[in-house]
């Protein structure tokens, strides 16, 4: 097949380009990706696509191409962030004004599409199906593939795979790991609650805002040196609220933020230490503290046997100079951990780094378009070993 791939995509040059420039101009935020869904879907069924889409997937859908025998499922995010975009040199900015496909799913969208559209074209006969997951939502918690799930996306599906671009990586590269490679992600919520009073006798009330800040501190010792150095753990908070004006000690304070950590194993010793580092401040200032997990993404973890075939198919497509293995995981969450809790599989990274920004979630991010046909290659040579007869 990569043969006739490598000719698509030379002849599909511009297909592939304008795609990704129309899902890049038109985000939409999570469950929210109605008209994203209803243009993939079209031009899936203009190439003879069945869509399968029901009430639990919400916006999401997927589709088949082949026959009887073993079902693969390669799936693609479809939703953007609630980001304004800088790019305003860029023709394909977005147009919806504070939403942006900040995070690399309009790639990965136009990656699947297209490999999906290079099948029916060419009448490639492969020995079982291939199942093209489109989910909502991967950004939110709890997010859209548990919805896939829910509708029936991954019945009778014997592995899976996923992607995501890496800035880091430079384009026409692509980086993989056995094992761990996406962390488990808990959404943490403190709440402090004291007496308040004057600013000037911060003696005679309980004083909330110096106990968060001495909470934030014993935390960030307690997991630095409390946890074994060869178990990453990030703890961080994204969201303080507290206080109305400069002379009122506030009687609430409330702390958000996320605890990352790959072995799920050390959860309950992760979870001693808050509750020690908690008691130790409402010791030192008199503060009620409480606090709970609202929601854990698992990590992702990935399928050795299903790895073997990702690195081996990427070297066959892009030359194995092209192929890296990572040392270390990502402490970022994915919900594609969800599908790997019920099927094997294995989820890599493809280069991207446009020659300017070098992470995701930035109002600048941008990907360089080799990213593209890499990644069609790549899953096509996928293809092409899974279902070696």
């Amino acid at each position: 097949m990569s043969k006739k791939i490598d000719t698509w995509i030379k002849l599909n040059r511009d297909f592939i380009i304008k795609l990704r420039e129309w899902l890049h101009q038109n985000p939409e935020l999570g469950f929210e990706e109605h008209k994203t869904s209803k243009y993939l879907k079209t031009i899936l069924e203009e190439k003879g696509y069945s869509i399968v889409q029901n009430k639990d997937m919400k916006t999401g859908f997927y589709c088949d191409y082949g026959s009887e025998g073993p079902i693969l499922a390669l799936r693609t995010d479809m939703d953007a962030l609630e980001v304004l975009e800088e790019n305003y040199d860029k023709k394909y900015r977005s147009k919806n004004e504070g939403v942006m496909h900040a995070c690399g799913h309009d790639a990965h969208m136009t990656i699947l599409t297209s490999l999906a559209v290079f099948l029916k074209e060419n009448n490639i006969s492969v020995n079982g199906t291939v199942r093209f997951i489109f989910q909502p939502a991967e950004e939110q918690a709890p997010g859209g593939a548990i919805s896939m799930i829910k509708g029936k996306a991954i019945d009778l599906v014997d592995s899976i795979i996923g992607s995501h671009v890496l800035p880091k990586l430079e384009a026409g590269k692509v980086a993989i790991k056995y094992g761990p490679i996406a962390a488990t992600v808990e959404l943490i919520d403190i709440t402090l609650e004291g007496a308040g009073g004057h600013t000037s006798r911060p003696n005679e009330s309980v004083d909330l805002i110096w106990a968060q800040s001495q909470l934030v501190h014993f935390l960030e010792q307690s997991l630095n040196h409390g946890i074994d150095k060869q178990e990453p753990v990030v703890l961080a908070f994204g969201k303080i609220e507290g206080g109305t004006t400069h002379n009122v000690l506030p009687s609430q304070v409330k702390l958000s933020g996320t605890l990352r950590y790959l072995n799920p194993k050390i959860k309950e010793l992760l979870y001693k230490k808050i509750n020690d580092s908690i008691k130790n401040v409402m010791n030192l200032s008199n503060a009620k503290i409480k606090w709970k997990s609202n929601y854990t993404c698992p990590g992702v973890v990935n399928d050795n046997k299903i790895t073997d075939l990702v690195l081996l198919s990427a070297k066959e497509a892009i030359g194995e100079e092209n192929v890296e293995l990572l040392d270390i995981s990502s402490m970022g969450g994915e919900d594609f951990a969800y599908y790997l809790e019920e099927i094997p599989g294995a989820y890599f990274r493809i280069g991207s780094y446009d020659g300017n920004c070098k992470d995701i979630h930035t109002s600048d991010f941008d990907v360089d378009e080799q990213c593209l046909f890499a990644g069609i290659k790549i899953y096509s040579s996928i293809l092409d070993n899974y279902f070696k007869s």
